[in-house]
């Protein structure tokens, strides 16, 4: 007889997020999206000041190799892995087109087929960390990610605000009142906080949880790394320090993190 206890079911659930993530991210039209190549501003500053000349470095989630291609550009070894087999395809075909040499593969971030201490920095950038399926699904990925990275190799990634005063914002609300709701037996689909789901055929993250800073903080803690330095994006691109305001802004937030045990790199690649 099948197991349907607890530990059963949020793996069945964890299963079901993984295949609609990976479904929606091998639209032809998803992908279309993300065939420009260059890194924004703020990963640019922070790629100068965290990654070393001749690194070894992750694109992790790497999709259709927008990041990788760019860093590769700057001479550097890049390995871009990705769920999507499709978007995995355009990347190949983004980098013969660029002229430069990266490894792409079809990969889980949960479960990454590499070896331990290979990596001087993992980037996960724009939404990646917040499409693995609930919060076991993200401590996983970072215990992944600090198994690859070299000591005090660097992590730098991205995550949205589940505060910010923005478009969303009406959608994150109905999701947590639905959270709400299924805590007090409504069947809902949202389970945890911060979870949202959005069924327009012309919406590519069908499955998001956005997190608050706090609990990406505690989870890189407990991963075994130190956070280094952490903004928004608008900040970061205007030279501004963090601030409480910054809760409640538009954009992105940046994340660099080092894996406890060594000093890290020390010298930053060059335009």
């Amino acid at each position: 007889m099948a197991d349907r206890g607890p530990a059963a079911e949020r793996h069945r659930r964890a299963q079901l997020l993984r295949d609609l993530v990976r479904t929606s991210y091998e639209q032809s039209f998803v992908v279309a999206r993300y065939t420009t190549v260059g890194l924004w501003p703020g990963e640019e500053i922070l790629a100068l000041e965290h990654i070393p000349d001749e690194a070894r470095v992750l694109d992790l989630g790497c999709g259709a190799g927008r990041c990788a291609i760019a860093l590769a550009e700057l001479g550097l070894e890049v390995v871009g892995v990705d769920l999507s087999r499709t978007m995995i395809e355009a990347a190949r075909e983004q980098a013969e087109l660029a002229g430069v040499q990266v490894q792409f593969e079809v990969m889980d971030a949960m479960k990454l087929e590499l070896p331990p201490d290979s990596f001087d920095v993992v980037l996960c950038a724009y939404n990646g960390l917040e499409l693995l399926p609930g919060l076991e699904g993200k401590k996983q990925a970072l215990a992944e990610v600090r198994r690859v990275l070299k000591p005090g190799g660097r992590f730098i990634f991205s995550s949205h605000s589940l505060f910010a005063l923005n478009y969303f914002a009406l959608y994150r609300l109905a999701a947590f009142l639905r959270l709400c709701a299924g805590r007090l037996g409504w069947p809902v689909r949202e389970k945890e906080l911060g979870e949202r789901f959005l069924d327009d055929e012309w919406e590519e993250a069908r499955y998001l949880q956005i997190l608050p800073p706090s609990i990406w903080k505690r989870m890189l803690r407990a991963t075994g790394f130190e956070l280094l330095y952490f903004n928004t994006r608008l900040r970061l691109e205007a030279g501004r320090p963090w601030g409480m305001a910054g809760h409640f802004e538009d954009g992105e937030r940046f994340y660099v993190a080092a894996k406890s045990g060594g000093p890290g790199p020390q010298k930053s690649v060059k335009k």
